[in-house]
């Protein structure tokens, strides 16, 4: 039968080319259903794959901004380009940069399939996007093997340097005009170191560890049923650091800042309770110069809206919002009413005063980090005269720590006499 078949096809061309080309289609028929088998086989076996979609709010746009950051991915010569602002205040580009704020532009891989060597690994990434009732974008990121570490430490690495990024700042918020009792993010500032703030002798030490105290006890506080917030009080005369130290504590605990004028429009007895009430978590309520709005019961100004009593409640009622913590500064504390600083309503209280010997130091070796140099200048100097305000502006005039000495009418140190002074404003 076989030789007979082979016959056949010898002698008989079109049989012959019939038989090749049935041969070819079965061929081709079970490549059909093959390759893509093989294919999903490989993909499942030898390949490991992350998607992420723009449905994922947080961190779709977290890993187009790190992709940014990536000067591997920022060489693919087709890209696609997203401005991120910097604060949620933006109304509109011609305001922001009058104000000096500029939307930062992140460049990413464009719509497309993308192959690439990332940390010594060939990867390749597939970009979709599709537009209908609304505009739905994917990335589905690749790589050989099925140690899938390799995508997870893609994702956390995107997800740590936006962490870092947002936590180099410090919320500030204020009340919304707008409503009748919630916050608005007005900005985006620079942490202050609190190393930056020199106060006297163990002050700083004394405040921060009541701060984490505070809100490493909230079980405590939830077992003997004592609402869980804290008050405090800083008080001292003009320039002595009192709301830098506020910023700075907020940077170091990672604390939002709710910034609170009495006098603002808008501010009565029924939006302070409300405002009070829903302050975001982790927040720190800054109530400066409180002595301006009140002094025993009686308003200040026509401004303020707001009564005595009304203000008390809305203290009270904070302590219904749990983990939050009002900060009030006032120049005059002994103008305040004892209502208002009772016990309960401030916890701890602090002065802030003109510069003693060691705060005269520290804030020279800020400046300048020669610590004989700093005792030196802290000797020349009386205690009690100035305030860390005007220290810290005649330190930042100075360029060297001869002129630092001139500065302040001090006669320079023997070692520093050659140096160049110059003492112009």
């Amino acid at each position: 039968m076989e030789a007979w078949i082979v016959s056949l096809a010898g002698s008989n061309p079109v049989f012959s080319g019939g038989l090749a080309l049935g041969l070819l289609g079965a061929v081709v028929y079970w490549l059909k259903d093959a390759l893509p088998a093989t294919a999903v086989f490989l993909s499942r076996y030898i390949v490991s794959t992350v998607t992420v979609d723009n449905r994922d709010e947080i961190l779709f746009p977290t890993v187009v901004e790190y992709m940014h950051a990536r000067d591997v991915l920022r060489r693919i010569n087709q890209f696609t380009v997203r401005a991120v602002k910097e604060s949620d205040a933006y109304q509109s580009l011609a305001d922001d940069l009058r104000q000096g704020v500029r939307p930062r532009a992140f460049l990413s891989p464009a719509e497309g399939f993308h192959i690439f060597w990332l940390d010594g690994r060939l990867m390749w990434m597939k970009r979709e996007v599709s537009v209908g009732q609304t505009i739905f974008e994917k990335i589905t990121l690749s790589c050989f093997g099925r140690d899938k570490s390799v995508l997870e430490g893609f994702i956390h690495a995107a997800i740590e340097e936006r962490v870092a990024r947002e936590l180099d700042k410090i919320a500030i918020y204020i009340p919304n005009p707008y409503t009748h009792g919630d916050w608005s993010r007005a900005r985006l500032g620079n942490n202050r170191r609190l190393a930056s703030i020199i106060l006297k002798a163990g002050q700083t030490e004394q405040i921060l560890a009541d701060l984490g105290r505070f809100f490493a006890d909230k079980a405590r506080y939830d077992d003997l049923g004592i609402p869980w917030r804290r008050g405090y009080l800083l008080y001292g005369a003009p320039g002595t650091g009192k709301t830098s130290l506020v910023t700075a504590l907020a940077s170091e605990m990672r604390l939002n800042v709710c910034s609170l004028s009495l006098a603002a429009s808008g501010i009565t007895d029924d939006k302070i309770g409300s405002l009070l009430a829903s302050v975001p978590p982790r927040s720190i309520i800054l109530i400066e110069d409180v002595d301006a709005f009140f002094r025993q019961r009686e308003q200040q100004s026509q401004q303020v809206k707001l009564s005595f009593s009304g203000f008390l409640n809305a203290l009270d009622g904070v302590a219904a919002h749990e983990g939050s913590v009002v900060f009030m500064t006032t120049n005059h504390p002994e103008t305040l009413d004892e209502a208002l600083v009772r016990s309960g309503r401030i916890d701890f209280r602090m002065e802030l005063g003109p510069c003693d010997r060691h705060q005269l130091a520290g804030m020279f070796r800020k400046f300048h980090d020669d610590p004989a140099l700093a005792e030196a200048f802290a000797a020349a100097l009386p205690e009690g005269a100035l305030s860390p305000a005007a220290v810290q502006e005649r330190l930042l005039k100075a360029r060297s720590p001869a002129e630092a000495f001139v500065r302040f009418d001090l006669p320079v140190p023997a070692g520093l006499a050659g140096a160049a002074v110059t003492a112009a404003d």
